[in-house]
């Protein structure tokens, strides 16, 4: 972890910046713990902003976040806080609006969208006119939906727009058909083979290669952006529709594989009688949350370990991109009661559903979350994972297990607090780390 600072931000930083030279006090007078804290601060707001300004796309009152976001950056001003505890109780605000904005994008999307439902769609299978979507974005969805009905246009997902097959409002249009891909992360390789057009609209988007051919099908949506792409403007999408329409018909996507999506919280809590059921009579022995961010690289290949090592008492809740290290394979339902044992929540942001969830569990027990049988074991690979991870300690939720590798961001006496007031721990193997987080142990 890195243990020093580095922070450029006035006139009195020193040449290069206080910390270059491996100073750990800053001419202002801030520490590098201080300084480590109001990075993770801006972190923090980065993922916050995307939630924020994807739930005002649907026309959410987002008014109480937004009062977070300024204070926060106000306080991360040269000589404003040289408390420690302050900077703590500033990360637990953000945390705590974190969990407060995928709350408010949640209710935008399932009041405009409709409430998800479970479905198992086409993976890898495509034909005709096709048109690619990658990102987050449901809104622009339903309006490229709108404008290419009845034009012969099919319309595929990639990597986190998988879910929008869940929602009623979305999936009643005929011509959104399956998924393609998976993390987003195999896009260079991905949109080469794609034949149609291809419209990025949230992160991530991989700048192309340059020796890339797909550059002149694919198109960037609002802050999305890279030098060569085209752009999709006042969501006119009569550029990509004549395109798609000029181009051959999509070839070399045969599979005949599914993938399952769809299992929003408010869809899950209707299942909750059964569920507590299931676990009273210790059909279900333990659930584990096993989301978040992908990255590319071998270390992804610790989640899906985990997943399928798991016994077949325990359910697994997931959500973001992450999935994608996993959701290919069958994990059955709990013996006797027909409750998947893959519970697939939606996006990144739907990372709130496994706390709603947790929380009715726990309330239906007449227990507390902490005495749930619930293990929470994430990935992380940008801003909004680090917001959802501020979230769960908001909310007092400890001993979770972060990887696939330590965030750099944080130095040896910030891991040391964590570890201490939220018995955090970086993720080991996955086969020691299931041993360590089974509640029953194998006979």
């Amino acid at each position: 972890m890195s243990l020093n600072m580095l922070c450029d931000q006035c006139s009195m930083s020193a040449i290069n910046g206080c910390g270059s030279k491996g100073q750990d006090i800053g001419t202002c007078g801030k520490d590098a713990n201080l300084a480590k804290l109001q990075d993770i601060m801006i972190y923090g707001l980065k993922g916050l902003s995307a939630y924020r300004t994807h739930a005002n796309e649907f026309g959410a009152d987002t008014k109480e976040v937004d009062d977070v976001i300024a204070q926060t950056l106000y306080f991360t001003l040269t000589n404003v806080n040289f408390n420690f505890d302050d900077h703590i109780a500033q990360l637990m605000k953000i945390g705590s609006a974190g969990v407060r904005m995928m709350d408010i994008l949640s209710e935008a999307h399932t009041s405009h969208l409709g409430v998800p439902t479970p479905v198992s769609i086409s993976q890898n299978k495509a034909e005709g006119k096709g048109i690619l979507v990658s990102g987050h974005n449901l809104d622009m969805l339903l309006e490229l939906l709108r404008q290419t009905e009845g034009k012969g246009i099919n319309i595929y997902t990639h990597s986190e727009m998988l879910p929008a097959h869940g929602y009623p409002e979305l999936r009643k249009y005929a011509h959104l058909k399956g998924n393609i891909g998976k993390s987003w992360f195999d896009q260079t390789k991905l949109f080469e083979e794609w034949g149609g057009t291809i419209i990025v609209n949230t992160n991530c988007i991989v700048p192309p290669k340059s020796t890339s051919t797909y550059v002149d099908r694919l198109y960037t949506y609002d802050i999305v952006g890279i030098k060569e792409g085209k752009k999709i403007q006042n969501n006119d999408f009569s550029e990509v529709i004549a395109q798609t329409l000029a181009l051959p018909d999509v070839t070399g996507f045969d599979s005949e594989e599914t993938l399952v999506t769809g299992h929003h919280y408010k869809t899950i809590l209707g299942l909750a009688p059964q569920i507590l059921e299931a676990v009273q009579a210790g059909k279900i022995s333990q659930f584990f949350v096993i989301a978040g961010c992908d990255a590319p690289g071998s270390g992804g290949e610790y989640y899906r370990k985990m997943a399928e090592s798991l016994p077949n008492d325990c359910v697994i809740l997931t959500s973001s991109c992450g999935k994608f290290r996993f959701n290919d394979i069958d994990f059955g339902t709990v013996a006797d009661t027909g409750i998947p044992r893959y519970l697939d929540l939606g996006q990144c942001n739907d990372s709130n559903g496994a706390v709603h969830i947790a929380l009715a569990l726990a309330g239906a027990l007449g227990v507390t979350v902490h005495d749930l049988p619930v293990s929470i074991v994430l990935s992380w690979m940008e801003q909004k994972a680090v917001l959802i991870l501020l979230g769960l300690f908001s909310l007092g939720i400890k001993n979770i297990y972060l990887g696939p590798k330590p965030p750099q961001f944080v130095n040896d006496d910030i891991f040391a607090f964590l570890q201490e007031n939220f018995n955090l721990h970086l993720t080991d193997d996955a086969a020691s780390d299931v041993e360590k987080l089974l509640l029953k142990k194998p006979a």
